[in-house]
């Protein structure tokens, strides 16, 4: 068993998933299963892990959702604050066949700024994107050496920079 991340960023999918199960309980529908199993992803995570993440632009579409479903949400998750080099790092993911989409949730994994705590970055991305979390995987050696050519041309200061770890949410049930 792996140790749970101390920080995740939960891509828009998740979020979008786990919002819609409740406003289907609310209604009296059943959940689909992936939204059944975003939100025990969710919860098993808000459970262990005090520092969660979402977007900016995440961020931003929860508030123009209905307050009473997606307030709960907006004080559980901080938003991750643009990083000085995420955009850069989020075209280079794009060489990687990363939808742009994609690559700027990865980018955030490594370069979004928390405006109350000091730190870059997170440990983890939580995906229902099963494509996306595949094609890291199968990359991650190119991606990790592509990674590591960019710190060290910023400088000692983003020396300790890492990319995060990818999961799917059904990695996140499995292995915590």
């Amino acid at each position: 068993m792996t140790s749970p991340p101390s920080s995740v960023l939960f891509d828009k999918g998740v979020i979008r998933r786990v919002y819609e199960r409740r406003v289907r309980l609310a209604l009296g529908e059943s959940p689909t299963l992936l939204q059944v199993e975003a939100a025990n992803a969710y919860a098993r995570l808000s459970a262990i892990t005090t520092s969660l993440y979402i977007t900016e632009q995440t961020a931003n579409i929860l508030l123009r959702r209905t307050p009473s479903f997606a307030a709960p949400l907006l004080i559980d998750l901080q938003p991750l604050r643009k990083g000085r080099y995420l955009r850069r790092w989020a075209r280079r993911l794009r060489d990687f066949a990363f939808s742009p989409e994609d690559a700027i949730v990865l980018a955030y994994g490594s370069f979004g700024v928390n405006l109350t705590v000091p730190g870059v970055g997170t440990e983890a991305v939580v995906t229902a994107d099963l494509k996306m979390a595949a094609r890291y995987q199968t990359n991650f050696g190119a991606i990790e050496l592509r990674f590591k050519i960019m710190i060290n041309d910023l400088g000692s200061g983003y020396s300790n920079l890492s990319l995060p770890q990818m999961l799917t949410t059904s990695d996140v049930l499995t292995k915590f």
